[in-house]
């Protein structure tokens, strides 16, 4: 009798141990589930690929972009005075630019205007200081009459490097 009686007490003690460890599978299982959930069971989530472009968009004018530098830059103490369309005489070649660094800005600037057609350089200017302006010029290449699509580049400078750049859309009209 008593090795029966061991024999159930060994079966019982084995069934504990089984039960027991099942519950501490189960316990580390559930904990591990909860510190993990985020990183498993989360929503997909889409990583790459661009928006869908929005609908009834306009263009920025000139005069708007214009604008906007203006805003922009006056956070830096630039005041950007600039013709962007611009009169050109055809006997003399001579454009009115009317470029003001304004006495208010911290930094100089310079200007350059290429043609739109071939990219090619009609005037850049050197560097023009604060409280000074630029009122016109003579330039590099005589045009036919009527208007000609122009990039200008305003380059801002320090006092020792080059610091910024902006190109805006530009017309000459030669007349």
């Amino acid at each position: 009798m008593d090795n029966i009686n061991n024999q159930e007490e060994q079966k019982r003690k084995r069934k504990l141990i089984v039960l027991l460890f099942l519950v501490i599978l189960l316990l580390a299982s559930g904990m591990t589930a909860y510190f993990l959930k985020d990183r498993f069971f989360t929503e997909p989530r889409v990583i790459s690929g661009l928006p869908e472009l929005e609908t009834g968009l306009e263009v920025m004018s000139d005069e708007q972009m214009l604008k906007f530098m203006q805003s922009e830059v006056d956070k830096d103490k630039i005041n950007i005075n600039l013709k962007h369309e611009i009169s050109v005489s055809k006997e003399t070649n001579v454009a009115q630019l009317a470029v003001k660094n304004k006495p208010t800005n911290a930094y100089s600037i310079q200007v350059e205007y290429l043609l739109k057609e071939g990219n090619e350089q009609l005037y850049k200017s050197g560097l023009i200081p604060t409280n000074r302006q630029l009122s016109e010029v003579k330039l590099k290449k005589s045009l036919s009459e009527g208007s000609h699509e122009v990039m200008i580049i305003y380059t801002i400078f320090d006092e020792e490097k080059q610091i910024n750049q902006s190109t805006i859309d530009g017309v000459l009209y030669v007349s």
